[in-house]
């Protein structure tokens, strides 16, 4: 048996799959050879073979990989971020003064010992902050695991004193408990004080003698 009717019927198939079942007729006969034909073209001993409707079918909307990519590398820029900050320090803690603790500091200068865990990276500060505000004291990174901080001329009373870690932007990546501390200095008005808060009370100078006239001198023998 030829191949021909297959031949010719899968080439029709093929060619009519992106057409519309308007586009085009169908016709089918046979050849004085017995093979069954299938056309476009119309044969005086062809029939009509009735094509029902083709099935379409819309092709999914392509997602914008551009978009994704770019949102997936902000967010991982974002982590990265994150754990290069608060992430990449395990503590900090002021170690000294204890919390809660009263220090005589006559001139009101406190030095406090801070641990850092893993140490102080390059590029970022440690900074005191009492009462609220940052101390102008700024210690530079260098892979330290501890420093000490002075907090010069505080005012007598309590304090709330805690340690913070700086970025170069000035943020705040990590900060320590804070610690109440009680600072004792002499105060100014305190007799005895005034100019110098470790000198002693002076006793009152002795009243003068009233002036006496000197007795005259002896005449020489």
């Amino acid at each position: 048996m030829s191949n021909k009717p297959v031949i010719a019927l899968t080439a029709l198939l093929i060619s009519g799959v992106g057409a519309s079942a308007t586009a085009s007729e169908v016709y089918t006969w046979t050849d004085a050879e017995g093979n069954r034909i299938y056309s476009d073209q119309a044969n005086p001993n062809a029939t009509k073979v009735q094509v029902g409707p083709t099935n379409s079918i819309e092709p999914p909307k392509p997602i914008p990989a551009f978009e994704n990519s770019s949102s997936d590398s902000n967010a991982a820029d974002d982590a990265n971020s994150n754990n290069a900050s608060s992430g990449s320090y395990r503590s900090l803690s002021i170690t000294s003064p204890a919390n809660d603790t009263a220090v005589r500091a006559n001139d009101g200068n406190i030095t406090l010992t801070v641990t850092i865990d893993p140490p102080l990276r390059m590029g970022n500060l440690l900074r005191a902050q009492v009462d609220g505000n940052l101390n102008e004291q700024a210690i530079p990174g260098s892979g330290q695991p501890s420093a000490t901080l002075t907090l010069p001329n505080l005012d007598r009373g309590t304090h709330e004193i805690s340690a913070v870690i700086m970025d170069t932007r000035g943020q705040v990546i990590l900060a320590s408990e804070p610690l109440t501390v009680h600072v004792q200095r002499t105060s100014l008005n305190q007799p005895g004080r005034v100019g110098n808060p470790n000198q002693a009370p002076t006793a009152p100078a002795a009243p003068a003698a009233p002036n006496v006239p000197k007795p005259p001198a002896s005449p020489a023998p």
